[in-house]
């Protein structure tokens, strides 16, 4: 009996042991797999820098970023789907996401016409913007280190937002534009690292600083100058901002999430141009910050492999430098002249069968930019207000999921006049969006 009990003993002994030794080497496994993305992800973080993007939206920022989120039209505050667009919409709503990377890349085609006509119908011409095609990058990462930790963190690196146009002065004349070409372009990237820690089992609360990076090419350059007296441009530099995002993120347990989240403002230092001005040489500066963003969202899961969101944001562009006035009591150009924007979203998935997911999505936001200030937004004519988005994504081998998505903004237009009131100004703009990507689980 005695050696059958301490054959036992060895037993389960040498059980333990190989346990312990398993689960080292998991560990090891775990640590050596998490260096090897902290490596690609700090690569990867220069390499989606080095890349630009423009494209029309809420305003001058984007609704969601990477092909998930674009496909429900940045509905996510309370949906969490996908790495990259939960860390832009709600920092607190990663909680409710496994680790993962993930890589994005799209392309926007912006199409866009100014016409302007004098008083009386003379003069009347059409320009149309050669802006052509442009990338959007977006690289995102999150993490938990054990399915029953409370705390979440990651990363998303991406162009957040922009804006680009290119009209020639050569063709049908066009009052507004003066027989000169006008030519925009925007860039707004961010870095975003981001955690979220459960405060309860089901009350999560997150925390995002914001790295800002912008730059802006436009010429004509009438910023910072006398209107009548714009500046040729002949070079800008990218100029650093920061700000911070904070996030809640409640799972009721009964099918119901909702979340809620305050964007700080972006202080940046100003934007700085050089050129000249009457053929003489000159510089000019441009202070611009990113709106003040509140937003709220609940999602319901409670119909069988389906997911229904809505989220509802507010922009404060009205009250933030660079955006809220156009000209000063001197007659300075200092701002586009912007009004608030209300944004509401509403987005589906369906689960059909085990490999694949389908998205729809629509959003519909107030417009910026009133008819007064038309004639001033002639290089950002960002006022679309429908915009419907499909995608999907397909299940691959070894936990990877490969993702497509297409959002179409719809044609808008809209009238102004000059603060002469004799030239009459027509703006119109869409535009079309298809994105590709692909996430690795953990």
């Amino acid at each position: 009996m005695s050696e059958n009990i301490s054959k036992d003993d060895k037993d389960r002994f040498s059980g333990n042991l190989i346990k312990n030794r398993l689960g080292l080497c998991a560990s090891v496994m775990k640590g050596i797999v998490m260096l090897r993305v902290s490596k690609l992800l700090l690569l990867s973080s220069f390499l989606f820098l080095s890349v630009s993007e423009s494209t029309r939206a809420q305003g001058i920022l984007l609704r969601g970023i990477g092909a998930v989120s674009d496909s429900m039209v940045g509905t996510a505050i309370a949906t969490p789907l996908d790495a990259g667009g939960t860390i832009y919409a709600n920092p607190a709503a990663i909680a409710g996401l496994e680790s993962q990377i993930g890589f994005d890349l799209g392309v926007i085609m912006p199409h866009s016409t100014v016409t302007s006509e004098l008083a009386g119908g003379a003069g009347r011409g059409t320009a149309n913007s050669q802006a052509g095609q442009i990338p959007a990058p977006t690289m995102s990462f999150v993490n938990r280190n054990c399915p029953h930790s409370r705390l979440t963190y990651g990363i998303a690196i991406a162009g957040v937002g922009g804006a680009a146009a290119l009209y020639p002065g050569m063709g049908d004349v066009n009052p507004i534009l003066h027989g000169e070409a006008r030519a925009s372009n925007v860039q707004i990237f961010q870095i975003m690292p981001t955690a979220s820690y459960k405060v309860t089992n089901r009350l999560a609360l997150g925390f995002s600083p914001v790295i800002g990076l912008a730059s802006l090419s436009i010429n004509p350059m009438p910023f910072g100058l006398d209107a009548a007296y714009p500046m040729q441009n002949y070079g800008t530099r990218y100029t650093w901002g920061g700000g911070f995002n904070i996030g809640a993120y409640y799972d009721f347990k009964n099918h119901w999430k909702a979340g809620f989240t305050f964007k700080s403002p972006v202080w940046s230092d100003p934007l700085r141009f050089t050129g000249t001005q009457d053929g003489l040489p000159t510089d000019a500066e441009l202070a611009i910050d990113l709106p003040l963003i509140l937003g709220w969202g609940v999602s319901y899961s409670g119909f069988r492999n389906t997911i229904i969101g809505v989220d509802i944001r507010y922009m404060d562009y009205a009250n933030t430098k660079g955006f809220r006035d156009i000209m000063d009591d001197n007659g300075t150009v200092i701002g586009l002249g912007w009004d608030s924007v209300t944004a509401v979203s509403v987005g589906v998935e369906r689960k059909i069968g085990d490999r694949l997911r389908v998205r729809a999505g629509y959003c519909y936001n107030t417009n910026p930019i009133s008819s007064e200030s038309q004639y001033a937004n002639v290089a950002s004519p960002l006022f679309m207000q429908h915009v419907l988005g499909l995608g999907c994504t397909v299940a691959l081998p070894k936990s990877i999921d490969a993702h497509l998505a297409w959002t179409h903004a719809f044609h808008n237009e809209k009238t102004g006049y000059d603060p002469s009131g004799r030239v009459k100004v027509i703006n119109t703009s869409r535009a079309d969006t298809i994105l590709a990507g692909i996430t690795k689980r953990f």
